[in-house]
Parts: structure tokens; sequence; C-alpha cells
């Protein structure tokens, strides 16, 4: 059985996103990290429509707090006569409880796979019976290895394949650690413009001093924001830095797939991040 499901896996999952890996860096000159920014740059784009439904029904069921919350009273006695009435009303707008979910699904298999082909490519044990165009690629195979020209992994300061774990603390070493910083920083300033962009449009009342559950969430969320990216950072320190390339791209990417989408509302987001900080820091 997990045999079975390796090869699909195989089949139409990491030997295609391998190839496509290798052929990119072959065609842009046998350089791996231009590959991955392309590569990162093409994937979000094709995942548009996968985040645009994740942010239809996150915002959807954001708007439907009000009318759940008063079904909550009204039938929150009767769990079986509530859970009929929340499907009714899911049903007359439109909203599927799984949405998110499902459009969420293909973005971990994507990034998962990605990290599964960075892996491979940077500690050279690709299997040749993977690749589909060997004499195409020129690409030697001598012991079980290929050996690919020396600048493959380089890219600007950065080896590709080594981490700052490996470099140390040199003026090298430095440039990974930049490198880190910067994929940690973008990753929570994407983030945080995510939630702007996806948050309700009505704006939550309550009386004064008391906290709501949208309040006491909303500081959740801003708590995980925070230690994301500082995991993220801790992350890129200690892996290839290609993989703090990718990272770094694809939160950029973020960014500019909601622009694509919705341009106007992207640039108020950013209008409303900047206020939500003044504020913040403000009060500090």
């Amino acid at each position: 059985m997990f045999e079975f499901l390796g090869t699909i896996w195989n089949t139409l999952l990491f030997n295609p996103f391998l190839n496509t890996l290798l052929i990119l860096a072959h065609l842009l000159g046998n350089n791996l990290g231009i590959a991955v920014i392309i590569l990162a740059i093409v994937i979000r784009l094709a995942l548009i429509p996968s985040t645009k439904s994740q942010m239809e029904m996150t915002k959807k069921m954001a708007n439907l707090k009000p009318e759940l919350d008063s079904l909550q009273k009204k039938y929150g006695n009767n769990q079986e006569l509530l859970v009929k009435e929340q499907m009714a009303l899911y049903k007359r707008v439109g909203y599927n409880p799984v949405g998110c979910l499902g459009s969420l699904v293909p973005q971990i298999l994507v990034l998962y796979v990605m990290i599964q082909v960075i892996n491979i490519v940077t500690t050279n044990q690709i299997d040749p019976n993977t690749i589909y165009f060997k004499d195409w690629l020129q690409f030697p195979y001598v012991e079980g290895k290929f050996i690919f020209p020396d600048d493959f992994t380089k890219f600007f300061m950065l080896d590709l394949s080594k981490g700052f774990n490996e470099i140390g603390y040199n003026l090298n070493g430095l440039w990974y650690f930049v490198l880190a910083i910067l994929v940690g920083l973008v990753q929570y300033i994407s983030t945080k413009f995510m939630q702007v962009m996806q948050a309700p449009n009505t704006p939550k009342k309550k009386k004064k001093g008391e906290q709501s559950p949208e309040d006491m969430q909303a500081q959740m969320m801003n708590s995980m924001n925070t230690i994301f990216p500082l995991m993220t950072i801790f992350i890129t320190l200690i892996t290839p830095a290609v993989l703090g390339l990718y990272w770094l791209v694809q939160s950029l990417m973020l960014v500019v797939q909601y622009f694509i989408m919705d341009k106007e509302k992207s640039i108020k987001a950013l209008k409303d991040m900047v206020k939500i900080d003044y504020k913040f820091n403000k009060n500090k």
C-alpha cells in the first residue's frame, strides 16, 4: 500500500518537480538559484485559484459570524438542530466548511515536495532513473552521483548547498545570516498582509472595556505570526541556503498574488497595515 502511494507521489509530484528544476537550471546557464526563483514564481502564479478560493471561504466565514452567534443563542441547547441550521446557512450563502482545507492542500503538497526536491539536489542523491532527459541535460554521472558544474549552486555570495551552520561565524557566514533575517521578515510582512486581506469587511462592535472573541483570536494570531517567522529564521540558518531563497521568493509572491487578484484592495491593505503598526507602536 505504502509502496503504491510512494509510486503515485513520485510519478505525479516529485519526479516532475525535480526534472523541471534541473531543466530550468540547465536552460538558465546551470544556475540553481535562478532556477529556484523562476520555479517559485511559477508555482505561486499557478496557485492563484487555490489562494483565491481560500480567501473567499475565509471571508465568508468571518462575515457569517453574527448569524452564527445568533443561531448559537437560539439553538444552543439543541445541538442537532443547531448543526442543521448552520448547514442550511452555509448552503444559502455558498460557504463550504471544508473549502479552506481543500484550497490549502495543494499549497502544502507543493511546499513539501519542493523541500524534498531541494534536499535531493543539494545533497546530490538523485536517482538517474528519475531524470527524463539525462542525455540532453549532459550532467556526467560518476560513481552514483551527478557531476554538476562548479558554479551550479553559486548565487551571489552564497553557496546554496550550504547553510549558516556549515559556514560559521565569518564574513561569508554573514550573508547566510542576512538571508535568514530577510526570509523571516518577509514572511512576517506577507502573513500580516494576508490577514488584512482576508479580514471581514464588517466592523466588530463591543462594549467598552470588553475583549471580544475576535480580539482574542487576533492576539493569538499575532503571537503565532511572531513565532513562525522566528522558526523560519532558525530553519533557514541550519538548512541549505537554497531553501531560504525559495521561501523568500514564495513570501514575496504571496503579496503579488493578492495584487493580481485585487489590486485596489491590496493597496488599501498595505495602508491599513501601516496604520495598525503605527497605532500599536503609539500605544506602547
